[in-house]
């Protein structure tokens, strides 16, 4: 615990905190929980949701915006965005029409046309947070894991497709005399720019710090591994786990049961100590209730990190 709080703590620098894992292991709630836990400790707090799946407007029991920060009433030092890919993707293509005019008005809007056009827009506009000069902390609670990785990896893409379209729209503007070139290629140098930044951070040990969350199970260890794996490929180190819901020994007394599923839960704690050893492994118990407010999130906050008072 002691660890993972100095990895987590803000120092010189904001923090970016990164959540992710399979679907269905706790990632929102131990977001929720650290974002709730920074922010009580004092920290100037952003939390930012990429999971479409899940609202953060659910969790804090109060709407928050798509795009903007949104003040946690309930918690002071805390403020919230719910980003969604839908909304983000009909901003994000008029931006993107708007940098290339030129090139959109004669060749047709299938040029910003892409299968992959929801994940672009919501991690254009997370990229926005990945420069945050307000937030202390920014929390990030990422979509299950082959999402989130499509979205991890998107910059990079994307800094490479923006080269490209500058080296091309300078010979284009060359051969067909398109005006407003100067002012495009500025736009598209800018985004690039923001891009790399991105990229930067993501790579930063000593700013960006991305834990991967599990259940002590065959599958979401599976799903673990690869994730570590693909996530080292982009340059991005996972230095901490959580692993979720153990069974409490004192809950057993004597219910065949929860016995047979504790041993199983043992037997896989086994292999997630050996696994993932270079890391840093923070377990928690599972609740005898569900996570529904403010209150609990600050137990699990507390289970993680320490007291924060």
């Amino acid at each position: 615990m002691d660890k993972m709080l100095e990895l987590v703590r803000p120092t010189n620098c904001t923090k970016y905190l990164f959540f992710g894992g399979k679907g269905g292991v706790g990632k929102t709630t131990m977001a929720s929980a650290t974002a709730v836990w920074m922010a009580n400790a004092g920290y100037h707090t952003t939390i930012v949701s990429t999971d479409p799946t899940i609202s953060l407007s659910a969790i804090f029991h109060q709407e928050i915006s798509a795009t903007e920060k949104t003040k946690i009433e309930q918690v002071k030092n805390l403020w919230g965005v719910n980003i969604n890919p839908s909304e983000a993707t009909g901003v994000f293509q008029k931006r993107l029409s708007s940098t290339l005019g030129g090139l959109t008005n004669m060749l047709g809007g299938d040029i910003i046309s892409t299968p992959c056009a929801e994940e672009m827009a919501a991690f254009d506009q997370f990229v926005e947070f990945l420069d945050d000069r307000e937030s202390d902390v920014v929390v990030f609670d990422t979509a299950p894991t082959g999402h989130s990785l499509r979205e991890l990896a998107m910059p990079f893409d994307w800094a490479d497709f923006l080269k490209k379209q500058i080296k091309d729209r300078n010979e284009l503007a060359a051969i067909m005399q398109l005006e407003d070139t100067e002012e495009t290629i500025a736009q598209l140098e800018a985004d690039k720019a923001r891009y790399n930044n991105a990229i930067e951070v993501l790579k930063d040990a000593e700013k960006t710090i991305y834990t991967l969350v599990l259940l002590p199970a065959f599958l979401p260890i599976e799903e673990t591994r690869s994730a570590l794996t693909d996530l080292n490929k982009l340059g991005v180190d996972v230095r901490t786990f959580i692993v979720n819901q153990l069974i409490p020994t004192d809950a057993i007394q004597g219910n065949t049961f929860l016995e047979k599923r504790y041993q199983t839960q043992e037997k896989y704690m086994s292999i997630i100590n050996q696994d993932f050893r270079k890391g840093i492994i923070t377990t928690l118990p599972m609740l005898d209730t569900d996570v529904y407010d403010v209150e609990t999130l600050r137990i699990i906050g507390s289970k993680i990190y320490g007291e924060w008072c």
